[in-house]
C-alpha cells in the first residue's frame, strides 16, 4: 500500500500544515563585515505518518534576506506548476546555505550589505505560508 498517498487523501489540509515544523538558524548571531553567514534550514514532520504538502512550484522552499529571495533583487524564473514536498513519518530534512553578505543586483553584480540587522526567513513555497505556520525567521547583526 502507498502510505504517503493514503495519508494525503485522508489527512485534512490544516493538520498537514500543522504537522510540519519549519526552523532556520545561523552559526552565529553577530558577524564581521564580509564574513560568510552559514544558514541551516530544517523541516520536520511531527507526525508518525507520512505527510505531503502542495507547493506552488518545483522549488519546494524559499529563503530570503530582508525580503530579497535568495539574497537577490534579480527576478527568478521558476516553472509555474504545482509540486509537492513529501515527508516520511517523523522525517527531518536539513539544508545548508551560505550567504556571503551580498545582495545580487544584476545577473553578474553583487553588492555588499552595510552594517546593521538583517532578517533571514525560510518558508515553504505555498500560498499563505505565514498564516499556516510554515515560516520561520531569525535575525543577525553585521558589525561595522
Amino acid at each position: 500500500m502507498d502510505w504517503a498517498a493514503f495519508s494525503h487523501a485522508f489527512t485534512p489540509t490544516a493538520l498537514r500544515h500543522r504537522a510540519i515544523d519549519v526552523s532556520v538558524s545561523t552559526d552565529n548571531r553577530r558577524y564581521g563585515p564580509g564574513e560568510p553567514v552559514e544558514i541551516t534550514v530544517e523541516f520536520r514532520n511531527r507526525l508518525p505518518f507520512p505527510i505531503r504538502i502542495r507547493t506552488e512550484s518545483p522549488k519546494r522552499w524559499i529563503w530570503a534576506v530582508d525580503g530579497y529571495r535568495e539574497a537577490s533583487q534579480v527576478a527568478q524564473t521558476v516553472p509555474d506548476r504545482p509540486a509537492a514536498f513529501s515527508f516520511a513519518r517523523s522525517e527531518r530534512k536539513r539544508f545548508r546555505r551560505r550567504w556571503p553578505q551580498r545582495i545580487r543586483v544584476s545577473d553578474d553584480e553583487w553588492k555588499p550589505v552595510d552594517a546593521g540587522t538583517y532578517a533571514i526567513e525560510v518558508r515553504l513555497n505555498c500560498a499563505d505560508a505565514a498564516a499556516r505556520g510554515l515560516v520561520d525567521r531569525t535575525e543577525i547583526e553585521i558589525e561595522g
